[in-house]
């Protein structure tokens, strides 16, 4: 006969881990790099193919500061708050944001003499179509997402819950109901 098989008690007296604190924790620490390292890729990735033009000096004053900020606000602000680290929620959205940044990185254009993407110095020049493509929706995504998970992580620290859930008040269950467009209480 064999007993089944159950998860490991935590040590008594010990609190348990709140749910995805774990996960919520490795993204605010890796999100410090990322942060740093997706924007200098966004401003000088094709400064490793020699494939710089025009718009290199453009994309490092404008696009890259953009994503550079929003990333240190959404991870700054709930370490400073009692939630300590993004909700999931902005986790998730933040790793989207980042992941669209890299791939961003590749396929970014450039105009001027010898000036290519990544993906286009790399692949060569049919590949230069695609990247051209590919760019203008991970640029869209990109910022989306980085604007998303910036509210969403001010957002939800807001209360110290860290978990995407806000508490709700007694002003909040009084008003259900109520206005223009009434909230059913379902």
């Amino acid at each position: 006969m064999s007993s089944p098989v159950t998860a490991p008690s935590p040590t008594p007296g010990s609190p348990r881990p709140e749910s995805g604190e774990e996960y919520r924790r490795w993204t605010a620490r890796l999100g410090w790099v990322l942060a740093v390292a997706v924007p200098a890729w966004l401003a000088g990735g094709r400064v490793l193919t020699d494939s710089t033009g025009n718009l290199t000096p453009v994309y490092a004053a404008t696009l890259a500061p953009v994503l550079l900020v929003l990333s240190v606000v959404a991870l700054a602000v709930p370490a400073r708050r009692p939630a300590r680290y993004p909700s999931t929620r902005a986790c998730t959205v933040l790793q989207i944001s980042w992941a669209c940044g890299i791939a961003l990185g590749f396929t970014l254009p450039d105009t001027g003499e010898g000036a290519s993407s990544v993906l286009g110095a790399w692949a060569g020049s049919d590949a230069e179509g695609v990247a051209a493509a590919l760019s203008n929706p991970l640029g869209i995504i990109m910022l989306f997402m980085a604007i998303m998970g910036c509210v969403l992580s001010i957002r939800h620290s807001a209360h110290g819950e860290g978990n995407g859930r806000r508490s709700r008040d007694a002003d909040e269950d009084d008003a259900q109901g109520t206005g223009f467009f009434p909230v059913l209480d379902v």
